[in-house]
């Protein structure tokens, strides 16, 4: 992994979340809860939308979040087959830094960038041993994905933009407490507790943006799924003897300007956790014949590590983002939005989903750019996910477990034109 990818694992790329990816990606795009495949604000468009690059000539971004997510759990009376103990915990580690960048070249015809944008939030670090079995000293995964993306963007024709941007990814992941797990894994050693382990890969983002008139333009953006290696140490926990893909995602957005001051971005996305067993692959299976006090007692396909090993029972994810942006004065422009997407998983999924409790589902933001000199600018964005919660009962958990969650987010970015 190069030295950029490294460092900025090593800060921690966790984002505010739909799913595990980011609801918005650049300090602008975040201050409208993520809207803006239609209507580009800076370098991050290689990753919102390869298209929108063309139009933001020489320029380079960089920004920093700080990131804050409160995860917890609550379960009672958890029987013989629970895998679990009866408790109640908080995940610690609740403060992340994520920072991103971008570059951008206007070559005449054409323009060329550079954009590293990042994925996480699948992060849980409780205190004591939650499952049943556990000999570690805490129960937590972490999940961190940096992407690096190289874009090319030319005008076709008078109002239309297309882009392309081939990208390289780059993923850590580890695990530990979940030594119970061993009886109903194809390979007891390679499940937990194994420290931090590598992987890469690569994919494909495409991007369009047409212009109707000086009013409305819309954008769409596809991006394939990232093929990665598999994550070997943990070839007994995934899918596939430790496949995790990155799903693809696919967005549409319009952006609407009613004045010269007042512009409003609409998207839809859909994210494609369902195509990636990993993800998918539901844990909602009863264990009645596995006999948990001898490891490996089972080794069939739908085993943890298995050809079609159970997995986290998450969905495709459908995204909806709505954001304004006000220019207040030649200075200062305002910004707002709103997000809502589709639960990550059934409240049958509640089990593992410990693990990574994605339950939010509604974002606002608000945020704004100060122009303080004719070539460079600071944009700040806050982002609050509401608390929401899943319960739900499991096969092998008859209590029901209650899986909550709510996010903050503060990112602040800087512009300079060249």
């Amino acid at each position: 992994m190069s030295g950029v990818a490294a460092s900025f694992m090593a800060a921690g790329t966790a984002n505010a979340t739909n799913g595990y990816f980011s609801n918005g990606y650049g300090t602008a795009a975040k201050g409208m809860a993520g809207a803006g495949v239609a209507s580009p604000e800076d370098t991050q468009a290689g990753t919102n939308n390869p298209a929108g690059m063309r139009a933001l000539g020489n320029r380079v971004d960089a920004s920093v979040a700080v990131f804050s997510p409160r995860r917890a759990y609550s379960t009672a009376g958890a029987g013989p087959a629970a895998f679990i103990n009866d408790n109640d915990q908080k995940s610690s580690q609740n403060i992340f830094l994520v920072p991103s960048f971008g570059l951008n070249y206007d070559m005449g015809e054409y323009s060329l960038g550079v954009t590293m944008s990042a994925n996480g939030g699948m992060n849980t670090n409780y205190q004591t041993n939650v499952f049943t079995g556990g000999t570690s000293d805490a129960t937590g995964i972490n999940l961190e994905q940096a992407l690096l993306g190289f874009t090319y963007s030319r005008n076709l024709g008078a109002s239309n933009t297309f882009g392309i941007t081939p990208t390289i990814a780059a993923q850590r992941f580890k695990a530990t407490g979940l030594q119970g797990f061993k009886a109903i894994s194809t390979d007891p050693n390679k499940l937990t507790d194994n420290g931090l382990d590598y992987s890469y890969g690569y994919g494909l983002r495409l991007g369009w943006i047409g212009e109707v008139n000086d009013q409305l333009s819309f954008g769409a953006m596809a991006q394939s799924r990232m093929y990665m290696q598999k994550l070997k140490k943990y070839a007994g926990l995934f899918a596939g003897g430790g496949e995790f893909d990155i799903p693809a995602t696919v967005s549409l957005g319009a952006t609407f300007k009613p004045t010269e001051k007042l512009k409003v971005s609409a998207d839809a996305e859909r994210i494609f956790y369902g195509d990636v067993e990993s993800i998918s692959n539901s844990h909602n299976t009863p264990t009645s014949g596995f006999n948990r006090n001898i490891p490996g007692t089972t080794t069939g396909s739908s085993s943890l590590g298995g050809s079609n090993g159970i997995g986290f029972g998450w969905d495709d994810m459908n995204v909806f983002k709505l954001g304004g942006e006000y220019a207040y004065s030649k200075a200062m422009t305002l910004r707002a939005g709103v997000s809502h997407n589709s639960a990550a998983f059934s409240n049958t999924e509640t089990l593992f989903n410990i693990l990574a409790p994605a339950t939010v589902n509604t974002h606002l933001s608000f945020g704004g750019t100060y122009e303080f000199a004719p070539n460079m600018s600071l944009s700040m964005a806050y982002t609050h996910a509401f608390a929401a919660n899943i319960t739900g009962t499991n096969v092998n958990h008859g209590s029901p477990i209650d899986l909550k969650m709510y996010q903050d987010d503060l990112e602040v970015g800087f512009k300079y034109e060249f």
